[in-house]
């Protein structure tokens, strides 16, 4: 049994993708390790994991494209290391044995520090996808690093091959995820086209609406806030009238928008995994995204992969998935993803790690 730290800026303050990570393996781990979450925002996802509330300056996260974000100098840089300072004193008095690090940026820099005072081993796991942001976490030379896809293994292998990383994906609960839920009722024409995101600019959002737009009985169910979601509100119902709904709705009540809807599609430029496609896969919708390799292994048969960039190909490949009988083969393929397999490798790093 291990002593487990997961440090979690965002928890508490927003349901995506990395939130989502640390909630499911979080409530699998603790049942064979001790485990806290340090997390900056008040909400309580699962009572039974000792968590600690950070005070921090807690808000819903803001894309920056500043030249002091590249030097984690803008502000949410700067609220990541105030939490990450503010935790250090519970993290050494906690003689924790494995330290996960979800945040990245100044959180990296202080606890390769803090692990060499107190032995700890260290875990990154790739949340960021390839790029600066986990070249950065590499650089600290973490006691593992975690790929979730097979391209970003050899995309960190490549650029630090002293540094033990492994492939684990994120994963997908099954129990909660699955063909049986129930659909919720909406007022949408059909067929129906559903987008979960963080309103932010990566994520491409407006492409989706203007390709939605271009099938003429088609409609788009927009899940999701951020700081795009005026504008793209504005947009959706410009271009699509009542055919564009945008609901916030809480984590649990995901799956049944997702039964609600005939297709997924996500147009973000990129994705260090995206657990909202596997999410829909276990629903049973077929995705259209973004074609790259990333995307190919999550994706496999379970859909088209398209250049959301050229608006008239993505509407062609969405009324084409909308209309293609996929049968069970998106399920299946999330079948590949469960949660409860995918802590059961967590559970063997973290056994081998406090072994050595």
């Amino acid at each position: 049994m291990a002593n487990i730290a997961v440090l979690s800026f965002y928890s508490g303050i927003v349901d995506r993708g990395v939130e989502a990570f640390v909630y499911e393996i979080s409530k699998r781990l603790k049942v064979k390790h001790q485990l806290s979450i340090f997390q900056a925002g008040e909400k309580i996802q699962n009572p039974q994991i000792k968590t600690y509330l950070i005070k921090s300056f807690a808000d819903i996260p803001k894309s920056s494209k500043s030249v002091l974000s590249k030097f984690y100098l803008d502000w949410q840089s700067i609220k990541i290391l105030i939490f990450s300072l503010q935790a250090i004193s519970k993290i050494i008095s906690g003689k924790y044995q494995v330290i996960i690090l979800m945040n990245g940026g100044w959180q990296t820099v202080i606890y390769r520090i803090v692990s060499k005072l107190t032995n700890a081993k260290i875990i990154i796991s790739g949340q960021a996808g390839i790029g600066s942001d986990d070249a950065f976490n590499l650089l600290f030379r973490p006691d593992t690093f975690v790929s979730l896809t097979t391209s970003q293994l050899k995309w960190a292998q490549n650029i630090t091959p002293e540094v033990n990383a492994i492939h684990i994906p994120n994963g997908v609960n099954l129990a909660v995820f699955n063909p049986e839920v129930k659909p919720i009722n909406i007022s949408l024409k059909t067929p129906i086209v559903v987008c979960a995101s963080a309103l932010v600019p990566n994520k491409r959002v407006d492409l989706t609406i203007r390709a939605v737009a271009k099938n003429k009985n088609m409609s788009l169910l927009l899940l999701g806030d951020g700081q795009l979601a005026g504008n793209l509100d504005t947009l959706g119902k410009r271009l699509l009238s009542k055919r564009y709904l945008r609901v916030l709705t809480p984590y649990v009540e995901m799956p049944k928008y997702y039964r609600a809807g005939d297709v997924f599609t996500l147009a973000s430029k990129n994705e260090a995994f995206g657990i909202s496609y596997i999410e829909a896969m276990a629903c049973n919708l077929p995705v259209v995204t973004t074609n790259d390799d990333s995307r190919q292994e999550i994706i496999g048969n379970a859909g088209i992969l398209t250049d959301p960039v050229n608006i008239n190909q993505y509407a062609r490949d969405l009324s084409i998935a909308v209309k293609t009988n996929y049968r069970n083969i998106p399920y299946d393929q999330a079948l590949k993803f469960s949660w409860n397999n995918i802590a059961k490798k967590y559970s063997r790093l973290i056994n081998e790690l406090i072994k050595k």
